[in-house]
């Protein structure tokens, strides 16, 4: 029988979470998939879906699952800094500067400072990534003092790391232009 309420649904999507917590995929699978079939379920289940395919380091399929769901229901900023967290780990940086930048926007609407803060950290080591120094310096000088996370492949970052190495990187082009001109 298909969950009839919000509190039903979160009982699924325990289950669904404990199942792959225990490495049993295709169970946890099998029951995200059923969510997905129902369009009252669907975005829940494509959401549980994405991270239970995190779960198993298949990331390319958890991606293409949250793109559905940021298509279908654009309005979460959580789902679009899920998706920018995936797409910047799998090296897909520039679509994770986007994803951020649609979770930084509606963090401000909705007003989640923690979305709106976590994604600019993220978005600021992205543009770094992409040698957008100025626009990192900007994402990290909004953010509060102290402020970092955990950013996979590059490992504990902080506003005062990134607004180091961007400015370091903006004074070696200064000075590299400098020597060019003379």
């Amino acid at each position: 029988m298909r969950p009839t309420s919000e509190a039903e649904l979160e009982g699924v999507l325990r289950a669904a979470y404990a199942m792959a917590s225990k490495g049993d995929y295709v169970a946890a699978l099998d029951l995200c998939n059923w969510l997905v079939e129902e369009s009252t379920t669907e975005i829940a289940g494509l959401r549980q879906r994405a991270a239970v395919l995190e779960h198993m380091n298949n990331i390319e399929a958890a991606i293409a699952d949250l793109r559905v769901v940021t298509e279908k229901y654009p309005y979460e900023p959580a789902d679009f800094h899920a998706l920018g967290t995936l797409m910047l780990g799998f090296g897909d940086t520039s679509q994770a500067v986007a994803a951020f930048d649609k979770a930084i926007q509606l963090g401000r609407e909705k007003k989640f400072a923690y979305y709106e803060n976590s994604s600019s950290l993220f978005r600021a080591e992205a543009l770094l990534k992409l040698n957008l120094y100025k626009e990192a310096l900007e994402d990290a000088r909004r953010l509060p003092p102290g402020y970092g996370t955990y950013i996979a492949g590059s490992g504990m970052r902080t506003k005062e790391q990134i607004l180091k190495e961007a400015t370091d990187a903006l004074e070696r082009i200064k000075k590299n232009r400098f020597k060019m001109r003379k």
